[in-house]
């Protein structure tokens, strides 16, 4: 299995650890490695809300927000 993993600015609330995410075939990944904590969803329903093909733009920002805010509620 192929996993592309990213390190993020934003800290686990519960260690302090590097967040990041992790992507795989069909899932992004949101979590800590220290804590193992991850949650996760779907690559389609991520692309529909962040990927803008009319302007060919990524809102990343909007996807690290949102990703953290279902972190920090426990998924």
């Amino acid at each position: 299995m192929d996993l592309t993993v990213v390190e993020v600015a934003n800290r686990c609330p519960l260690c302090g650890g590097a967040l990041e995410i992790v992507e795989d075939r069909s899932y992004i990944w949101f979590g800590c490695r220290r804590c193992m904590r991850y949650v996760k969803r779907e690559k389609r329903e991520l692309a529909r809300r962040y990927v803008d093909y009319a302007s060919r733009r990524f809102d990343w920002r909007g996807l690290v927000s949102e990703l953290y805010a279902v972190y920090l509620d426990g998924g």
